[in-house]
């Protein structure tokens, strides 16, 4: 049943990748020769990502506070056949040092305060930056909270006797670790590439930052918290929903329309 649960989430999550390629076929490249920031706020757009991001929060939070334990653990041939030789890892250090690295928030809010500080960037520029910001951070975070909710399987903590009372321990689908730090991996690496497309640092932001990234979802491997299918999900959605958000602020052709019961775009030609 575990299965059959994952592959419709796996085609839902698929079918939530379509748009921002859509979106992004229809895009600009690059705005390197115009005196314009990479990025800027649209009214409607920024709107409908707030309402839709704190909406997808509240849901998720309140479906996953309301979670109970399920009444047995299921078997490990239950689980998909990459993940059950991670079934019974338990490793509280592994935990708390992938709970500090979660502090790398903080890094691109210094870089930039810096530049605004340093009249590198404008108001404007930084306004843009902690909007969409805030707006990745409330989608990433109520999608995962939100499909969390529904249990799939169990974290691999459990197989080795860990408090099986916690009803959230009961939704290892899909890490939030992971979805957390690739969506700040790939918020930052676009962000300085789109505004210094020409630094020599460009590959080494890259790297650093998804390199960081991996290393947080191994470790919630290791702690016992996740499966690799937890932890790849987690990282395809956290990328996903930087890529799109910064993507919809890229161009004036493209925007976003969320109202109750409704999410449109549109592209103009």
């Amino acid at each position: 049943m575990a299965k059959v649960r994952f592959t419709i989430f796996v085609a839902l999550i698929a079918l939530g990748g379509i748009f921002p390629r859509i979106a992004s076929a229809e895009m600009t490249s690059h705005l390197s020769s115009s005196s314009q920031p990479p990025y800027s706020l649209k009214l409607k757009t920024d709107l409908s990502l707030l309402a839709l991001g704190i909406g997808t929060s509240i849901w998720g939070s309140v479906r996953y506070h309301d979670m109970e334990p399920r009444s047995e653990l299921p078997a490990k041939s239950e689980l998909l056949l990459w993940d059950r030789p991670f079934a019974g890892n338990h490793n509280r250090n592994a935990d708390k040092v992938s709970d500090w690295m979660r502090l790398a928030i903080l890094l691109p809010f210094a870089w930039e305060g810096y530049n605004w500080a340093t009249d590198k960037s404008d108001g404007e520029e930084v306004a843009t930056f902690l909007v969409t910001a805030v707006e990745i951070g409330l989608l990433q975070n109520g999608l995962n909270l939100l499909v969390r909710s529904f249990r799939l399987w169990p974290r691999p903590e459990l197989y080795a006797d860990a408090d099986k009372d916690r009803g959230e321990a009961w939704g290892s689908f899909y890490s939030g670790h992971a979805s957390a730090a690739f969506s700040l991996a790939v918020f930052s690496g676009m962000w300085f590439e789109e505004k210094n497309p020409e630094s020599p640092w460009v590959p080494v932001v890259w790297s650093v930052s998804l390199s960081s990234a991996t290393l947080v979802g191994v470790l919630r491997i290791w702690a016992g918290k996740h499966y690799p299918t937890d932890v790849v999900a987690g990282a395809f959605v956290g990328s996903l929903t930087s890529f799109a958000v910064l993507k919809l602020h890229e161009t004036e052709r493209v925007s976003l329309t969320a109202l109750p019961g409704y999410i449109g775009f549109s592209v103009r030609f």
